[in-house]
């Protein structure tokens, strides 16, 4: 499937990965309409299902563009649930409507269960529920796989899953109650440098690992995925290279010129010890390319940051 002139339509724009995925569609001569954060005002669903209707695209990404941290997901599962789940029951019906022949549905790695074989495989999905805090968002997203499975058999609307693993870069949310881990360290040490403060508390040990995507890699994988893959089994998009906390926090504090010490509060959680997706499908199935370092992403997204700031 080639991308150049499709009638594309983007959910999810205002967020890092739907702002990036419009930009580098457009570059490659798509023909696009992109909505924003449908979450914001479940009002705005009308407005969808008109412009899927008004548009007729040929394809659709939906990226649910509500990245937030654990917080929100705690104080407010119901919302979470609720929205996730209307929203991709409004956007299915009415690009059934208007005739759609593929939807890229854009899902996070709080999908996986939490006890199940690290790193993540596709066909494990199943085998429990997710992370306590998470059950509510990872469950809806989850359930929207089955749907969009469901709408393929009976309407022949072809959706494919695609599994993220933790995406970073610029015009990520750097906003200080909701941002998850990379942006929130990245705006603690700047604030921290800005202030001259002696010494930075972080959450627990530092030992735990993660896997990080850089935004760039990530566009690519959905629209090389939206040209090459056509499976039920959702396909994990990751860059499979795991980072310590403890080695993330020291090269985000030297990128941002950072020279005061790191402190570790040890009575605090460290949540689970490894969080990483098996991404060998991708490597099998999708052409290679050559992933940003985590070196060189850091050092553009802080470069960013500093360059977006008015004050802080």
């Amino acid at each position: 499937m080639e991308i150049s002139k499709k009638k594309i339509l983007v959910t999810g724009i205002n967020d890092l990965v739907g702002m990036t995925l419009i930009s580098v569609l457009r570059n490659l001569g798509a023909k696009l309409v992109g909505l924003g954060d449908l979450h914001e005002d479940l009002g705005s669903l009308n407005y969808l299902e008109n412009e899927i209707l008004r548009f007729q695209p040929e394809i659709i990404f939906h990226v649910p563009g509500h990245r937030y941290g654990i917080a929100v997901h705690h104080n407010n599962p119901g919302d979470v649930y609720y929205e996730s789940t209307i929203i991709f029951a409004h956007l299915l019906e009415a690009a059934r409507k208007a005739g759609v022949s593929k939807i890229i549905n854009v899902l996070s790695n709080c999908v996986y269960p939490e006890e199940i074989e690290i790193p993540y495989k596709e066909e494990n999905i199943w085998l429990g529920l997710p992370e306590k805090t998470l059950i509510p968002h990872g469950m809806a997203r989850r359930m929207s796989i089955i749907h969009g499975n469901a709408y393929w058999h009976q309407h022949g609307l072809k959706t494919i899953s695609v599994v993220l693993a933790s995406v970073y870069g610029p015009n990520d949310n750097f906003d200080e109650s909701t941002s998850q881990v990379f942006a929130s360290m990245i705006r603690r040490f700047m604030v921290a440098e800005r202030n001259n403060l002696s010494e930075v508390v972080c959450w627990g040990s530092g030992n735990p690992t993660r896997e990080f995507i850089h935004v760039r890699d990530a566009v690519l994988g959905l629209i090389l995925s939206a040209k090459h893959y056509d499976e039920e089994l959702p396909l994990n998009i990751g860059s499979q290279n795991e980072i310590s906390i403890k080695e993330l926090t020291e090269l985000i504090a030297n990128k941002c010129k950072y020279s005061g010490k790191i402190m570790w509060d040890m009575t605090k959680p460290d949540g689970r010890p490894r969080v990483c997706l098996d991404s060998s499908r991708m490597k099998s199935l999708l052409p290679k390319w050559k992933m940003t370092s985590y070196e060189d992403g850091i050092c553009e997204t802080v470069s960013w940051f500093k360059d977006s700031l008015t004050q802080i």
